[in-house]
Parts: structure tokens; sequence; C-alpha cells
């Protein structure tokens, strides 16, 4: 069952990863994720330049498909996170990519669905391995939970992003109520959601991903709204002290510090 798992998961990676290169060539209804992004676009958009974190997020990925394949070639000290992930990474592989077809032929209703189920799937594999809940090693930290970490903090704030291109396609009225009242209320929600996190999980790298989104939110907004960018400055900047003082008090199981005392060894 454990090879099986390996091999799927590996396959599943790969698999979405060459979606994820086709849907921003235009060879999949003859548009990009981009262009479907610019036809949505709203308050809540971010800053183009946000959306590199995908390149991250793939590397923290294919680290982690490297740390669980590792015992199929060699003999390692423990892979039971293999079995109690069980099939949420090949699940989420899978929504990670409805979601772009879904996004890509116009079905807004039906992609916000896959991407609350994305999140969800991710959110079980944090949950089933308690990550950020135990004093792990190094090794563990780097190539099991920040794939999971960032991956999930990224798709929450992308969560709350597709609702509101959603509502910009249907023209929803937002109940008399401003755009300008709406999207602070999604950043408002965004930040409480990171320090929640942050402070009953312990994970201040989801946070930190919050800050990115954020700060993005409050450049492409600057020329717009800047009622919405000092908003969004302000909960970018909250996030980061609170990511910072948490690191702060926790600082003797630090990555950092486990960082240095791996290079003593």
């Amino acid at each position: 069952m454990k090879k099986t798992l390996q091999l799927a998961n590996i396959v599943a990676f790969v698999a979405t990863v060459f979606l994820n290169y086709l849907s921003n060539t235009g060879a999949i209804n003859e548009t990009t994720i981009g262009e479907i992004s610019n036809i949505s676009k709203n308050l809540f958009t971010p800053s183009g330049y946000a959306f590199s974190i995908w390149g991250l997020i793939y590397a923290l990925l294919f680290g982690f498909i490297i740390y669980q394949s590792r015992s199929l070639f060699v003999k390692v000290r423990d892979d039971e996170f293999i079995l109690k992930t069980g099939w949420w990474f090949v699940i989420s592989c899978i929504l990670n990519s409805i979601w772009i077809i879904f996004w890509l032929y116009g079905y807004m209703e039906f992609s916000v669905l896959a991407i609350f189920l994305l999140l969800f799937s991710l959110l079980k594999i944090v949950s089933i391995n308690r990550m950020e809940l135990w004093d792990a090693p190094i090794s563990v930290i780097a190539f099991l939970w920040w794939p999971f970490v960032i991956y999930s903090g990224w798709i929450t704030v992308a969560s709350i992003a597709n609702v509101a291109a959603y509502l910009k396609t249907i023209a929803w009225n937002a109940w008399g109520f401003s755009e300008i009242f709406w999207t602070i209320t999604m950043i408002v929600i965004a930040a409480i959601i990171n320090i929640l996190v942050t402070w009953r999980r312990n994970m201040r790298e989801f946070a930190l991903v919050g800050v990115w989104a954020l700060a993005a939110i409050a450049i492409a907004n600057w020329e717009v709204s800047q009622t919405v960018s000092y908003v969004a400055i302000f909960g970018a900047s909250t996030l980061f002290i609170s990511s910072s003082y948490h690191g702060f008090k926790n600082r003797s199981t630090s990555p950092i510090t486990k960082y240095k005392d791996f290079l003593k060894k």
C-alpha cells in the first residue's frame, strides 16, 4: 500500500505541474489563468507578482515528493507520514487540476466549489500529520510541513479571491453595500483567519503567506482605492508583527535554531 501511495503521489504531482504549465500557454480553451483573472478583476485581486508564489509552492511540493520517495530506493528511519497522509495528496492534485479546467472554461461557480474542496484536502493533510503541533526535526519541517502549510495558506486567500471573482462575474448587487466595503470585510476575515492559525496551530508560515497576499492587494489598489490599500497594509503589518512575536516566543524550537543545531552535528 505504501509503495502504491508513493508512486501515485509522484504521478499526480507531475500531471498537476504539466496541466498548470498548459494553463499558462493558451493550449486549454485558447486562454490562460491570467486572462480569466483580468476579466474577473476586483478590489480583492492582488497584484500580478503575487502569483509567483506558485513557483515556491511547486518547488516545496517537489521537495515533498523527493522526501516521500526515499524509501523506494533506500531504507529510511521513518516514513509513517505516507500512510497517514493516505490519498489526500492525490486528491489535492486532482482538485487543483479540476479547478484549472473550471476556471479556464468560465465555470466560476464550480471553480469556487473546487478550490474550497482543495483547501479542505490540504487542511486534512495538515491535520492528519499534526503539523506545527510537535517538536519535529528540521527535515520534517522543511519537506513535510512547509509545503502544505504554505500551500494551504495561499489557497485560503485564493478561496476568498475566487469567491470575489465569481460575485464579480454575476454582477452581484452586494446587498446595497459598496465593493470597497466588501473588500475591506474580506481583508479583515483573511487577517483574522491567519491570526487564529498562527496562535492556535503555530503556523507562522501560513500567516506570512497572508502578509504576501495582502501586500499585493495593497499595491494593486494604490491608484484605485487607497482606502482598501491602507486597510490591506494594516492587515499585512498586523500579521507580520503577530508572526514575528509568535516566532520570538517560540524561538527555542524555531527552524533556524534546529538548522544551526543540525550544522553543528
